[in-house]
C-alpha cells in the first residue's frame, strides 16, 4: 500500500521534472558565480552572472509557484519559460551556450540547456502534445467537432484522475477541492468521487 502510493505520487509529480532540470543547471551557475572564476579551453577568467541569469532564477520561481498553487496555469509557465530559454533571452547554466543545427544555408541556434527541458517535458506529455497536434495543426475540423473531442478528452483524464484518488478520503478529496491548486480534471474527479459516496454515508 505503501510502495503504491508512493509510486502514484511520483507519477503525480513527473510534470515538475523540466523545472528541476533547469533549476540543477542554475544552481551550478550560482556555485560557478560563488567561485568567482570559470575555466575555459585551459584558462581562467573571472565569473560573474548576468542580468539573464537572475531573469532565469525568476522563471523558476513563478514556474515552482505556479505548480505547487496555481497548477493550472503551470504549463503556460514552463512551455514560456523554455521558448524565451531556447532563444538566449535567459540563461540557466553557468555559461551561455548556443547550439546550432541546419540545413544548407538554413540555421536555427538554441539554448541546450532549455532544449533538454523542452525534450522533458515532450517526453512526458508526449501523448497529450501529438493529439493537440493532429488535432489542431494536422487536421482541420469545425468548432463543434473540437468542442466534442475535448469533452471526450476531458472526461478521460477524469476517469484517470478517478482512480488515483479512489483510495482517498472524503478529507481528503475535499482538501484537494478547496485548494483550488490543482487541474480541472483533478478537481472535477474529486467532486464526482465525492457526490458517488454521499448517497452510501446516507444510506448508512
Amino acid at each position: 500500500m505503501i510502495r503504491y502510493k508512493f509510486l502514484t505520487t511520483l507519477k503525480q509529480q513527473l510534470q515538475i521534472l523540466p523545472v528541476l532540470l533547469l533549476t540543477i543547471y542554475c544552481i551550478d551557475a550560482i556555485v560557478t558565480a560563488m567561485r568567482g572564476t570559470v575555466v575555459i579551453t585551459s584558462t581562467t577568467y573571472d565569473y560573474v552572472l548576468t542580468i539573464k541569469h537572475y531573469i532565469a532564477f525568476v522563471a523558476i520561481g513563478v514556474n515552482f509557484f505556479t505548480y505547487f498553487f496555481l497548477r493550472q496555469f503551470y504549463k503556460y509557465t514552463l512551455g514560456l519559460t523554455i521558448a524565451i530559454g531556447l532563444f538566449n533571452l535567459m540563461t540557466f547554466s553557468a555559461l551561455q551556450t548556443t547550439s546550432i543545427i541546419g540545413i544548407n544555408s538554413l540555421k536555427i541556434g538554441f539554448q541546450p540547456s532549455a532544449f533538454w527541458a523542452g525534450l522533458l517535458a515532450y517526453i512526458i506529455n508526449f501523448k497529450r502534445i501529438n493529439e493537440f497536434i493532429l488535432d489542431n495543426l494536422v487536421t482541420k475540423q469545425t468548432p463543434e467537432e473540437q468542442e466534442r473531442i475535448e469533452k471526450v478528452r476531458f472526461a478521460e483524464e477524469v476517469e484517470k484522475f478517478k482512480g488515483k484518488y479512489k483510495s482517498y478520503s472524503a478529507e481528503t478529496l475535499t482538501e484537494i477541492i478547496t485548494a483550488n491548486r490543482y487541474v480541472p480534471e483533478a478537481l472535477e474527479a474529486a467532486r464526482q468521487l465525492l457526490n458517488e459516496r454521499q448517497p452510501n454515508e446516507n444510506a448508512n
